[in-house]
C-alpha cells in the first residue's frame, strides 16, 4: 500500500494529538477518509485513531459509514484488551503458584504508557520462559484451556478462543540474528518483580534496549509500522529522565545499534515532537508507511537478499544465492521443522527433499509466488533499500 502524503501526514498528526491529549487538528481539504481508514487498519491503529476522530467537530468528521468502521475497531479493541488482561493476569498467577520463571514482554507492558491500554492492540502476548520448563508450561497451558498451535524453535504458541494468542519464548530472537548473543543473556540482566518469586522484569534501560532490538529486527527485515515507533516514543517520553543513558549508549555500541537508535529517536521527534524533517527521515517514513504493522514479504525478500549479497555481487548473483538459501536452508532452520536432524545432521539432505516435497504438494501457489517475487525484484529496489538501511545506521561494520 502506497498512501498519499496527505493521509499519511494526517494519520501521524492525529496520533500525536491523541498521545498529547489535545484537541485534534482538523483534517486537510480533500482528505480521503477511506484511504486514511485503510492505512490505519494496515498499521493496526484504527481503534486508536477513533479516539481522535471522535473529538472532531461534527462537520469535520468522516462520513457516517466510515465513522462506524472506526468505531467498530474501537469497540473490538476494548473487548480484546479486557479479555487479554484478565487471562494473562490469571496465567502469571498460575505460573507463580507452580514455580515457573517467566517475564512478560513488549506490548503487555508498553500498553500502560498509552492514554488507554486498549489503544495498544496486541495480536499476541509474549512471555519469556526457561526452556527446561517447557513440559511444565505446556501442561499448565492445556489445563488452563489453551490448545497447542506450535511447539519448538524460538517460541511455543498457545491459543484460546475467541482471540487469545500466547507466545511462550524460550529465546527472544533467532540464533541467526546478530543480536542473539546479546539477548541470550537476558535472564542474567533480569530481576524479580516486587512481590513475586518467579515473575521477572528488566531494568528500564534493558527493556528500552530490548524494544529497540525488536524494532530493528522487523525494520531491517520485512519492515515495521508506525506503532513500533509509538512504543519507543512513549517509553522514551515516560522514562528518559530516569534512565542511565551512559549505560544505554554503551550497550548499544556493543551491538552496533547506537547510530540507528539515534535515527529512530530523531524520526520520532519529527513525527510526534517539533523537530524539522530532512531527506533521510522522509525516506524512512516512506519505507515504514509502505510496510504496514508487520512488514511486507517483498521488503523481507529484498532485505534478505541484501544481507546475502549486498554490494559484493551483481543482482543476478544475489538472486541465485537467495534461491539457494530458499531451497537449502541451514541446519539451524531445518532443525525447527525436523528436530531429529539436530542429532543426525547427516540427514539434512533428506530433510531438504522432504521440505521441497511438502512445499510443492501442499503450498504450490505460495512457492511459485515466492520465486516470482524474487525474480521480479529490480536492481534499483535492492540498491534503494540497502542504501536507506546504511544511511539509517544499519549493517555498518565496526571500525
Amino acid at each position: 500500500m502506497q498512501p498519499s502524503q496527505r493521509e499519511r501526514n494526517y494519520l501521524i498528526r492525529l496520533l500525536s494529538d491523541i498521545i498529547e491529549d489535545v484537541q485534534p487538528q482538523n483534517p486537510p481539504e480533500a482528505l480521503d477518509w477511506i484511504k486514511l481508514y485503510r492505512l490505519a487498519v494496515w498499521h493496526n491503529v484504527s481503534n486508536m485513531l477513533f479516539c481522535g476522530i471522535d473529538r472532531l467537530k461534527d462537520d469535520k468528521k468522516p462520513p457516517q459509514d466510515v465513522m462506524l468502521k472506526f468505531h467498530s475497531h474501537f469497540k473490538k479493541a476494548m473487548a480484546k484488551e479486557a479479555t487479554q488482561h484478565i487471562a494473562v493476569e490469571q496465567l502469571l498467577e498460575t505460573f507463580e503458584e507452580n514455580n515457573i520463571a517467566c517475564m512478560p514482554l513488549k506490548g503487555y507492558l508498553v500498553k500502560y504508557l498509552y492514554p488507554r491500554p486498549d489503544m495498544r492492540l496486541m495480536a499476541d502476548i509474549d512471555i519469556l520462559f526457561k526452556n527446561e520448563q517447557t513440559e511444565q508450561v505446556k501442561n499448565l497451558m492445556l489445563a488452563s484451556g489453551f490448545t497447542v498451535q506450535h511447539q519448538g524453535g524460538n517460541h511455543d504458541i498457545y491459543y484460546k478462543k475467541p482471540f487469545l494468542n500466547i507466545e511462550m519464548h524460550r529465546r527472544l530472537i533467532s540464533v541467526e540474528s546478530p543480536y542473539s548473543y546479546y539477548l541470550n543473556k537476558t535472564w542474567y540482566r533480569a530481576k524479580l518483580k516486587d512481590g513475586c518469586k518467579y515473575t521477572y522484569e528488566l531494568s528500564l534501560e534493558d527493556f528500552y534496549i530490548y524494544l529497540l532490538i525488536h524494532l530493528t529486527k522487523h525494520y531491517a527485515g520485512g519492515g515495521t509500522g508506525i506503532r513500533s515507533f509509538l512504543d519507543i516514543w512513549l517509553y522514551h517520553r515516560s522514562y528518559a529522565k530516569e534512565m542511565n543513558w551512559n549505560y544505554i549508549w554503551a550497550e548499544l555500541e556493543k551491538i552496533n545499534l547506537r547510530e540507528f537508535a539515534d535515527k529512530v529517536l530523531g524520526l520520532c521527534e519529527v513525527w510526534f515532537g517539533n523537530a524539522p524533517n530532512n531527506e533521510l527521515y522522509d525516506e524512512m517514513t516512506q519505507y515504514i508507511f509502505s510496510s504496514g504493522v508487520y512488514g511486507t514479504q517483498k521488503h523481507a525478500v529484498i532485505s534478505a537478499m541484501n544481507k546475502k549479497g549486498g554490494k559484493k555481487h551483481p543482482p543476478g548473483r544475489i538472486k541465485h544465492l537467495y534461491r539457494l538459501k530458499l531451497f537449502f536452508p541451514p541446519l539451524s532452520t531445518m532443525k525447527i521443522l525436523y528436530p531429529f536432524v539436530e542429532t543426525l545432521p547427516i540427514l539434512l539432505p533428506v530433510c531438504w527433499m522432504l521440505r521441497g516435497f511438502r512445499c510443492l504438494i501442499f503450498k504450490p501457489r505460495h512457492t511459485l509466488q515466492m520465486l516470482n517475487k524474487v525474480q521480479a525484484i529490480s536492481e534499483e529496489e535492492l540498491a534503494s533499500i540497502r542504501n536507506l538501511h546504511e544511511k539509517s545506521g544499519l549493517f555498518r561494520q565496526k571500525g
